[in-house]
């Protein structure tokens, strides 16, 4: 008896023993996530809500309910402009793109359409387009987002964002078409009104939308530089339009909202079943909508879910909060080196080394785990990291997109007037630019060569950082075969030339898979 006794004490003395070890673990990481963020409050980071937001956009100078006015008279159900727009600056061959206006006919891998088709269908756009007009270049725009819901917040304006740019984009080229490119150039700078407006917009996917709308401008400004029927006042004014334009800043101002609706939703899962369970039922619902597998419940997996959802409420949370936090300020320093400096290729290099020491360059991005039935209990805030380091890059490809596009706006100005190009960009200076437009990745000016031909060659030195002598094909070891100029995998960025007729001609003949 004496021994049983023995025995039952030692078992509840070692179960004692385990949850003391579990308990005072708990308390250890909690207090190493509070200290971490002592040290951010003392560093001046803003960590609440009201530090974060953008101040409200006074009624008088408010454009979004204009803005909304417009995009509710855009038409819908049109199946020209929504499965064949027009196509701009698009890439046929490397270093190649076709001017997609002066092409007899829109066609896509999807279907051929007339003009005149595309014409009937954007004229009932005409009344939606007469009050986007009213949007001048210093517009500023304020949809009255409720930061406070986070990750509930409605966001149904940035789809409207979009396709209003796809609209105006199709007015350019048919404006370009049509022999008016007085009128492309008022439909680009209104799209880029649009950009310039929504700078102050400080969630992720509000800047994602931000930047795709500023490449869709990139290739309607290719296209109309390759009109014939251009001035210099218009080119001087898209050239500052496109000046205006920052993307760094703006994703900067983005990071610390987001780490603060992390952190709210986190708090709010730790604190109860019910909301984290919620967050999970969303996923599914997700998944379900794309018709995606689902792994069938068992009273085995619902009681290994509910542990892991233990395990993380008391501890693993903490772990991860504390990598997400550090992960953060990575990415923030990273976008205040690239602006310091000018230069994202050291910032990034650095940011991809100390993301690498905290274990996240191996987890799988936000995106990707909402459409996976494998939930990864120790990864679930550090994996937006992954998702937010991928806008950092993108920030640098519209950062370069934009200065190429300024230095070919002031080479078109120089040509203008002299009738060629310069033999160097040192040339635009002062009376073009004010200074040689830099190359973003690495921070020296654009390179630059005028061509035996009378064109030239513009460039970044792109993704991988290496100046390849302005050499548009892709990488040995590229995965991707899409000639669009700025793949990531392209050895340089290269500005298109004009492709010949017999190069689209293939590129339709045999299109990149």
């Amino acid at each position: 008896m004496k021994f049983l006794w023995k025995i039952l004490i030692g078992v509840t003395a070692l179960v004692a023993m385990i949850a003391l070890v579990a308990v005072v673990h708990h308390f250890q990481l909690k207090a190493a996530v509070n200290r971490y963020r002592a040290e951010l409050k003392a560093h001046g980071a803003p960590l609440e809500l009201a530090q974060v937001v953008p101040r409200p956009v006074p009624p008088a100078q408010n454009a979004a309910p204009l803005f909304m006015e417009a995009a509710a008279l855009l038409m819908n159900d049109d199946d020209v402009l929504s499965t064949n727009p027009p196509p701009a600056m698009r890439g046929v061959a490397p270093g190649k793109a076709m001017v997609g206006w002066t092409q007899p006919e829109v066609r896509s891998s999807y279907a051929t359409n007339s003009w005149l088709e595309v014409q009937a269908a954007l004229e009932h756009d005409r009344s939606a387009l007469a009050l986007l007009f009213q949007i001048t270049n210093s517009a500023r725009f304020d949809f009255g987002l409720h930061y406070d819901q986070r990750f509930d917040m409605l966001l149904t304006h940035l789809s409207l964002e979009k396709k209003t740019s796809q609209r105006l984009a199709a007015f350019a080229l048919l404006d370009l078409r049509s022999g008016h490119p007085d009128a492309a150039v008022r439909n680009l700078r209104t799209l880029l009104a649009l950009v310039n407006g929504t700078q102050e917009e400080r969630t992720a996917i509000s800047q994602l939308v931000r930047i795709a709308i500023a490449q869709i401008g990139v290739g309607v400004t290719w296209e109309l530089l390759q009109s014939p029927n251009l001035n210099d006042q218009q080119l001087a004014d898209l050239q500052a339009d496109w000046s205006r334009l920052d993307f760094i800043l703006a994703a900067e101002n983005v990071l610390p909202v987001e780490r603060e609706g992390d952190e709210t939703t986190a708090a709010k899962w730790r604190s109860s079943n019910g909301e984290l369970n919620h967050y999970f039922e969303l996923q599914k619902k997700a998944r379900a909508n794309l018709d995606m597998a689902e792994e069938e419940d068992s009273f085995w997996r619902t009681a290994t879910m509910k542990m892991k959802i233990i395990g993380w409420r008391y501890w693993w949370s903490y772990e991860d909060e504390l990598r997400y936090l550090k992960g953060c300020d990575v990415l923030l320093n990273s976008l205040r080196q690239a602006r310091t400096h000018g230069a994202f290729q050291k910032a990034l290099a650095t940011q991809d080394e100390r993301l690498e020491e905290l274990g996240i360059t191996k987890l799988r991005n936000s995106v990707d785990a909402i459409f996976s039935s494998t939930v990864d209990f120790h990864a679930l805030q550090s994996e937006s990291v992954v998702t937010l380091a991928g806008v950092v890059r993108k920030v640098m490809r519209v950062e370069a997109a934009k200065q190429t596009a300024v230095a070919a706006l002031a080479l078109k100005r120089y040509q203008l007037k002299h009738g060629n190009y310069p033999a160097d960009l040192n040339e635009l200076v002062p009376e073009f630019v004010s200074q040689v437009p830099p190359d973003p990745v690495d921070g020296q000016p654009l390179r630059y060569h005028r061509n035996t031909d009378g064109r030239f060659r513009l460039y970044s030195v792109g993704e991988n950082g290496q100046d390849d002598g302005g050499d548009p094909a892709l990488e040995k070891s590229a995965t991707s075969s899409s000639f669009i100029w700025q793949n990531p995998q392209t050895r340089d960025w290269v500005w298109p030339q004009p492709a010949t007729d017999a190069e689209v001609q293939s590129f339709f003949d045999h299109p990149p898979k």
